[in-house]
């Protein structure tokens, strides 16, 4: 794999939390935004605000297995500043809101 686009998959997980556009990641491993689209989609296969936001739910849906966790604690560790647009984005993904999503990891 390009180490760039390696070193991009680690921003992502180092900063799970924050909000990452394609222009900043870009910017960070001296790319242009095309070319950083263009290698990331031929190494890794997806766009990547679209693995971005499935890393994302992935890691919520684990982290769901806590009950101690408040929704909106486990939105805002994966990136979402707003609750219910993580709740529709899960619900799209996985077909049940996180809410229901508490006792299972399938």
């Amino acid at each position: 794999m390009d180490p760039r686009i390696k070193l991009a998959v680690g921003i992502m997980e180092g900063e799970l939390d924050q909000p990452l556009l394609v222009s900043k990641v870009s910017v960070r491993l001296g790319l242009s935004e095309s070319r950083f689209e263009h290698l990331f989609r031929k190494e890794i296969g997806q766009a990547f605000k679209t693995y971005m936001e499935e890393f994302r739910l992935r890691k919520a849906k684990g982290m769901l297995i806590d009950p101690t966790l408040r929704i909106k604690q486990v939105a805002a560790a994966v990136g979402y500043t707003y609750a219910r647009n993580f709740t529709r984005d899960f619900k799209n993904r996985y077909g049940k809101p996180p809410s229901q999503s508490r006792t299972s990891t399938e």
